[in-house]
């Protein structure tokens, strides 16, 4: 809730940035978690697994496809979680590894998104922190539970 409109350019804007506050957490953990789910969903059920397993960051996993296949579950299924706001911290808590890894080992040291650089990945990464700080929050259906992670 803002607390003095005078400080806007626009004072009448402020009626509408305090009826949507409640709704901006909440906007940004679905929107992380709707953009993971078809990158997920690509490698689990088109796939695209199999496109993935050539990066050779997966032999980690033994089996490459394996680790792919992994992946997906991280992005299409921890999406899933962060949209609905359920087992938020532990959803948040692989998205940021899996970014951690693909930014200093898949992409560093390039950062522009004309050179298939990081950015984009350390944003993720980042939101993912910030979720994994706060949880679920009150629009979601960790809020309905007796215990949060």
């Amino acid at each position: 809730m803002l607390q003095d409109k005078s400080r806007l350019v626009f004072p009448w804007a402020g009626y509408i940035y305090d009826a949507f506050e409640p709704c901006a957490y909440t906007l940004t953990r679905v929107a992380l978690g709707a953009i993971l789910m078809p990158h997920g969903f690509d490698k689990l059920f088109k796939g695209g697994a199999a496109k993935t397993a050539g990066n050779p960051i997966l032999k980690i996993f033994g089996d490459s496809l394996a680790g792919a296949y992994f992946i997906g579950c991280v992005e299409f299924f921890g999406g899933l979680l962060l949209v609905l706001g359920l087992l938020t911290r532990l959803a948040a808590g692989a998205v940021i590894i899996q970014m951690f890894v693909i930014s200093v080992f898949v992409l560093w040291p390039n950062w522009g998104w004309t050179n298939r650089g990081m950015e984009y990945a350390v944003f993720m990464m980042l939101i993912g922190v910030s979720i994994f700080i706060r949880g679920g929050g009150p629009c979601s259906l960790d809020a309905k539970l007796p215990k949060e992670l």
